[in-house]
């Protein structure tokens, strides 16, 4: 079963390079284990942009993002038995100790093959604490549908969505000890519903498959390039 778990930087924080060797030891010992699918850091949010759409025209907001107290830095899509199980993992994370995590029940799909060659990007689907879900399915649909077409373009590396029947639960370092908080966490202002990985040929090109995504309708979709990581 998929679980994302999701590495938060809280605005003003420093640096997280002084523990990227042993992050890269821990996602080795994931990969060894086989409960990686997927994950990287990504690159700074003052690169990123946010997308959505207005009486049908699309918006595009450069990043940094003054509205959000935290940002996404990076994440894993881990392979787990249980929540249980995922939590245990996420709890080894070196990133705890410099900034909150966030474990989510994840629905992913992916391809077998996934496209090579071009840039990875994260889009990732934003939306507020009181959105209204999809009670008819018909943004289902919608969204298959562009991820239909994003197959056949082969830009498409994989997607998911994070159910709001599982809240999840967050992970901090407090005092030298690990805390877990159970969600849902209503103090926040942004709440990641899901995304998806493509393969661009750069950033404008990211951005354009972010335009003709749906949840820009009725949310935004953040772009972010995902930062190639050096083998050793």
């Amino acid at each position: 079963m998929d679980y994302m778990l999701v590495i938060l930087s809280r605005r003003g924080e420093g640096s997280r390079a002084s523990i990227f060797p042993e992050m890269r030891r821990y996602s080795a010992e994931l990969g060894q284990q086989g409960r990686m699918r997927s994950g990287a850091p990504l690159q700074p949010e003052s690169e990123g942009a946010r997308v959505r759409i207005e009486r049908g025209v699309a918006q595009v907001v450069d990043g940094p993002f003054a509205e959000s107290k935290e940002v996404v830095a990076g994440y894993f899509m881990l392979d787990a038995a249980s929540f249980a199980e995922a939590l245990e993992l996420a709890k080894r994370c070196p990133a705890a100790r410099v900034g909150p995590l966030e474990l989510r029940e994840a629905m992913a799909d992916r391809v077998s093959e996934p496209p090579a060659g071009g840039t990875r990007y994260l889009l990732l689907f934003l939306e507020g604490p009181g959105a209204d879900g999809d009670p008819d399915g018909s943004r289902y649909d919608q969204m298959m549908r562009w991820t239909d077409a994003l197959k056949r373009e082969r830009k498409y590396v994989e997607c998911a969505s994070l159910p709001k029947s599982h809240p999840g639960a967050r992970i901090e370092l407090r005092a030298g000890k690990t805390a877990v908080t159970d969600g849902p966490f209503v103090e926040s202002k942004e709440i990641v519903g899901g995304y998806a990985l493509v393969d661009a040929t750069g950033r404008d090109d990211a951005i354009a498959i972010a335009k003709r995504c749906p949840h820009a309708a009725w949310g935004q979709v953040e772009v972010r390039e995902v930062m190639r990581v050096p083998a050793g």
